[in-house]
């Protein structure tokens, strides 16, 4: 448990994976939309595979502040090119109403407790590429604390783009060097170390629904490694 005053003034957090669990409500979503019979390593390979043209989608993606395209769309449109690489046809109603899984994303149990312990020390904020309709819903509904809820939405790029490290610092009025990013996705941290900050890798070890796609930071890349947010630097 923290206690007294905190290691940095500053600490900037990634969420879906690293707040919350997103594999759960997404593969109970999966599941649902398949049918009762619906083989459990068929839903977990095709959420994993979601999950993963969610990344590749977004980097390819040209925004901007004033023509946003919405994750929102990129899960329902990724949902369909998924469903067709595993010969599975689902109506685009169905996609839809299962691809609003990803705004109801379940806090890790250490989440709550932790973020209001750090909060009592230090400014807390988010930096996600998730839209800002979804991460204020999110907050609001799993009763976490923040000072700042900031997402890609608002710089009209996504994360790695380096400036959004850069203006999230401006943002919350800290140096670089006096704030620290917080992530479970090595990409992210390395994009936040490129412009200063310093680094915090969170373990989540079910991220992706088992053990063997866990990734861990087992060669010591980061500032620091946590297993728990009531465990922060």
């Amino acid at each position: 448990m923290l206690q007294g005053v905190s290691r940095y003034d500053a600490y900037i957090f990634d969420v879906q994976g690293t707040l919350m669990d997103f594999y759960t409500p997404v593969t109970r979503a999966v599941a649902e939309a398949l049918g009762t019979y619906a083989d459990p390593a068929t839903v977990g390979d095709l959420v994993r595979a979601w999950r993963s043209d969610y990344y590749e989608r977004i980097l390819r993606l040209d925004q901007s502040v004033e023509k946003w395209y919405r994750v929102q769309d990129s899960y329902v449109d990724g949902l369909g090119d998924v469903c067709e690489q595993f010969g599975i046809d689902l109506p685009e109603d169905v996609r839809i109403e299962t691809a609003r899984a990803w705004q109801r994303l379940e806090a890790w149990p250490d989440v709550r407790p932790g973020l209001k312990e750090l909060r009592s020390q230090a400014v807390v904020s988010t930096l996600s590429n998730t839209d800002m309709a979804t991460m204020i819903r999110l907050f609001r509904e799993q009763q976490l604390e923040a000072d700042a809820i900031l997402t890609a939405e608002l710089f009209g790029a996504f994360k790695p783009e380096r400036f959004l490290y850069e203006r999230t610092c401006r943002y919350l009025g800290v140096d670089p060097s006096r704030a620290a990013m917080v992530a479970s996705h090595p990409y992210d941290l390395r994009a936040a170390r490129e412009v200063g900050l310093n680094t915090v890798f969170v373990y989540r070890p079910l991220e992706n629904g088992r053990l063997e796609d866990a990734v861990d930071d087992t060669e010591g890349e980061f500032d620091h490694r946590i297993e728990d947010l009531r465990d922060m630097p």
